[in-house]
């Protein structure tokens, strides 16, 4: 269900760039931004871009590639409806889901620079109301070995998301999803990924500021990096709309799409601080490549964010709100992938090749990660 489903990296090496042929459903543009001029390396993108899609029989898919140095490309490829034929542009608005929580994930470090939070002081100390988190710290519900419960996976939290779409939730319901839950261990002791911490630390930021952490990531991030086709849904007034996403949801073999060109109160308010953000590759390019660049926080803040725990298999790990990759266990991918309902999507930045690559794709069985690890091998 939304956020969690996270799939793995596949193995798509075999696609051979060269024998890519470009399709007329492909858009691409090369940022104005001061660069050297595209190379031959860069110019084959769209065309493995296209040949991804087709062999993932994905609706749509968007791509930015970002790095010091280089023209930026963003490009995209395939229709917004399944079949149709308006081919969709390199601005198309995808919902990120878990990639929200890298934006969250940086907020609450500027606040443990400016000495506003305690990365191990205990949740309790900002929220106290929400038993669950008695003993858990900020690091541990930003790293997931908090053992608070996920939110997502409760089967009333499940059956309601698209049987009442219009449900606006509180953060306060969502908690009490699993407020009469045991944990699932004692706080740092294992790894588990949980939705449910995020929009705790959503609480924490409103109670450190006193102001909505939507609000806090608007003034914060958004609007200083001019983020211009990027918003909080469910949060603020949209700017923009959603394409369309598709999901088999009543497991009858064939995929639907679940967006009606209106708002989805009820996947997006329970999304929350966990995932609610709607935005373009070139947007989240922007973003990676400020947050990975020391332009959000700290050189030794984003050391930490990138370290990695305990409680993982030796190729993959999760600092402060940021995940480990190591396809191969040479080539190091921090970021984040993103799963809900119609939409998969990932922001990786290598940082041997200091290049950030993001992908949204409009389909839920579709593995962005995959075609990003192409892209930076393609490039490297």
């Amino acid at each position: 269900m939304p956020i969690t489903m996270r799939r793995g990296l596949g193995v798509l090496l075999a696609l051979v760039v060269a024998s890519c042929l470009a399709l007329a459903t492909t858009g691409w543009l090369r940022s104005s931004s001061p660069a050297t001029s595209t190379t031959n390396r860069e110019a084959r993108l769209p065309r493995l871009l296209d040949h991804w899609r087709q062999q993932a029989d994905v609706p749509a898919v968007t791509l930015a590639v970002e790095r010091p140095g280089h023209t930026r490309i963003v490009a995209a490829s395939g229709t917004g409806l399944r079949d149709g034929d308006t081919p969709i542009t390199a601005q198309a608005q995808f919902r990120v889901a878990s990639i929200t929580k890298m934006f969250v994930a940086a907020v609450v470090l500027q606040l443990v620079e400016e000495r506003r939070l305690e990365l191990d002081a205990p949740v309790s100390d900002y929220v106290p109301d929400f038993a669950v988190a008695r003993t858990v710290t900020i690091r541990q519900l930003l790293n997931h070995t908090s053992g608070i419960p996920d939110f997502a996976r409760t089967d009333h939290f499940n059956q309601g998301v698209l049987s009442h779409r219009d449900k606006r939730w509180t953060s306060d319901e969502i908690l009490a999803l699993v407020g009469d839950l045991r944990p699932d261990f004692p706080a740092g002791t294992e790894y588990r990924y949980s939705n449910t911490g995020y929009i705790v630390l959503g609480k924490v930021i409103e109670a450190v500021t006193g102001t909505t952490w939507a609000r806090v990531i608007r003034r914060r991030i958004l609007d200083p990096l001019h983020l211009h086709h990027t918003y909080i849904a469910g949060f603020e007034p949209a700017r923009g709309r959603v394409i369309a996403g598709y999901i088999d949801t009543d497991e009858d073999g064939h995929e639907e799409n679940t967006e009606t060109g209106r708002p989805w109160p009820s996947l997006e308010t329970s999304e929350g601080s966990a995932g609610a953000i709607v935005s373009t590759a070139g947007d989240l390019a922007t973003f990676g490549d400020a947050l990975f660049h020391g332009r959000l926080v700290r050189p030794a803040t984003l050391r930490e964010m990138v370290a990695e725990g305990r409680h993982h298999p030796r190729n993959s790990g999760y600092g402060l709100g940021i995940e480990t990759y190591r396809p191969d266990y040479q080539l190091t991918l921090w970021g984040h992938s993103g799963a809900t309902l119609g939409f998969r999507s990932v922001l990786w930045y290598a940082p041997k090749h200091d290049m950030v690559v993001v992908v949204l794709a409009n389909d839920f069985t579709a593995n962005p990660p995959d075609l990003a690890e192409l892209v930076i091998r393609a490039q490297s």
